[in-house]
């Protein structure tokens, strides 16, 4: 028998406008239904989309999960199979799935023809082959949507994922809100600042999340005009019961004894990483004299350009492209023995950055020092000297001095240890954050009460905002205020008389950065 409501009902309809929250439908003290809508599901690399599910789950949602196209990767991490979500493929636009598709437009053209010739006249009016290709697959997916009482959905990554849930609401008034993490926002390939695709994703949905202040601002500086409670902030976070705080001194805690401290790397090989900066940073303390191994665990197009810059290096045997590894592994094995967490982030020449690395989020967490880039939203993470150290994109020679600095420092290390744990249990837990997200589910499918913007950012660690003037990119007095809030939390978790030990530091490394520049 068919769900009764499904499909339901024109009058309802008429009154929404597309894409807007419809009216509830269903009673509150049913558990609420949020679909999922995915690029690709489950990605090895995507944990933090893992972590987040599993949360939601938690919390009592239902969820369900919509993959836009098949999983192709034959190792998975072994979270994914904690999270209870029915996962549906969407079916290709061939074969014998052509007629289930024609089947459900016309469906959705039966039960709700204004909102179909709507949904149809704005995809062609966009015109492009992608936006094609999801109105033709949306119907599919909001029979399925339907059938499992989907009160609200949500996508990560303000790209396709975020258009396909946008046309599926046009289609049926189901809210929906987006996830936007880096390349989404920042490759120049999708000029966000040159076209409308954003600005219509962000007017139209419920709400938009970023994953650091620094994407939040990126937003609001291109001239949307929407209000600010319509793009928030809420940072990827952990379940910090499962990432205890295992190296309070900073220092290893496993490994032989005796052999040369480890430099871990953790990422996919693409530009964006900065992984060449970290070969080259390698070079120079093996020209040093420095004893070290370095692994850098992942797989991607840069691989063999890789593995070439560390034989031209002469750092075979020094410098081991690790491969793939899973989560368990890299908690159990490599976190443990590493001396540090490298990071070198970049921005890439087509303009893809990173956001806020989940590696360096379990990094803090269990007291692993890290060493990273101020590119993105990284620096919310890691503030030099008191949660990891900074350097400068693109400065191998900077990078080595940091390792260097690390090594030699047990007081560094144990200071930026604690000073990550402080920041991870106030920022990145990811049972507050969730907590937030799920009440934003709730109030756009719902129609309840919503929290102040302040109240989100407070459940999210954030310093509230005082004016939109936070928005505007040049730093606004009270986002200085709040720069040095956070500094003053971090630094009140650091042991006793350490925190001025810094600048000395730096300015070693400084120096030694200079003198390898030559090498």
């Amino acid at each position: 028998m068919n769900d009764p409501r499904a499909g339901s009902t024109s009058r309802d309809e008429r009154r929404t406008e597309p894409g807007r929250p419809s009216p509830p439908r269903y009673p509150a003290e049913k558990p609420l239904t949020v679909a999922y809508i995915l690029k690709m599901f489950p990605r090895f690399s995507e944990t933090f989309i893992a972590n987040e599910i599993l949360e939601v789950e938690r919390r009592g949602a239902r969820v369900v999960v919509f993959s836009m196209k098949p999983p192709n990767e034959s190792i998975r991490q072994e979270l994914i199979e904690k999270i209870a979500a029915r996962r549906h493929v969407v079916p290709p636009l061939r074969g014998r799935h052509l007629a289930a598709h024609g089947i459900c437009h016309l469906r959705c053209l039966s039960r709700a023809p204004h909102r179909y010739a709507r949904t149809l006249f704005f995809v062609a009016r966009r015109g492009t082959r992608a936006a094609w290709q999801k109105f033709l697959v949306a119907p599919w997916i909001l029979r399925e949507a339907q059938a499992a009482g989907v009160e609200h959905m949500h996508a990560h990554f303000a790209s396709g994922p975020a258009r396909q849930a946008k046309l599926v609401s046009l289609l049926s008034g189901i809210p929906f809100s987006f996830t936007a993490h880096a390349k989404d926002l920042f490759w120049a390939g999708h000029q966000h600042g040159k076209n409308n695709k954003l600005k219509k994703r962000v007017r139209t949905a419920a709400f938009v999340i970023t994953i650091s202040e620094f994407n939040r601002r990126f937003v609001h500086r291109l001239g949307f005009r929407v209000p600010r409670r319509r793009v928030l902030t809420l940072y990827n976070g952990l379940d910090l019961d499962h990432w205890s705080f295992i190296r309070p001194a900073g220092r290893p805690v496993a490994g032989e004894a005796g052999s040369p401290p480890l430099i871990l790397a953790v990422g996919r090989l693409v530009p964006k990483k900065g992984f060449h900066d970290l070969v080259g940073a390698c070079r120079l303390l093996h020209l040093s004299g420095v004893p070290f191994r370095c692994v850098i665990a992942g797989d991607g197009p840069e691989a063999d350009a890789l593995r070439a810059h560390i034989s031209e290096a002469g750092l075979d045997g020094k410098v081991e492209l690790g491969g793939l590894v899973p989560l368990n592994r890299l908690a159990d094995s490599f976190y443990p023995q590493a001396a540090v967490l490298a990071q070198p982030s970049i921005i890439a020449q087509d303009g893809d950055q990173d956001g806020i690395p989940t590696v360096i989020l379990e990094a803090l967490a269990i007291g692993l020092p890290v060493i990273a880039t101020p590119v993105s939203g990284i620096g919310e993470a890691v503030y030099d000297g008191r949660t990891g150290l900074l350097v400068p994109p693109g400065d191998p020679p900077a990078l080595a001095a940091a390792i260097q600095d690390l090594f030699r420092d047990p007081a560094l290390a144990a200071r930026v240890a604690a000073g990550g744990r402080a920041l991870a249990e106030r920022r990145f837990n990811i049972k507050n954050n969730s907590k937030a997200l799920v009440h934003l589910f709730e109030s756009s499918a719902r129609g309840t009460v919503r929290w102040s913007v302040n109240k989100i950012r407070e459940c999210g660690g954030l310093a509230p905002l005082a004016s939109d003037a936070d928005d505007t990119e040049s730093p606004s007095p009270h986002q200085t205020v709040e720069r040095e809030r956070d500094t003053a939390d971090v630094d009140r978790c650091m042991p006793a008389g350490s925190i001025g030990k810094h600048s000395g530091a730096s300015a070693k490394r400084e120096e030694a950065a200079t003198e390898w520049s030559g090498a």
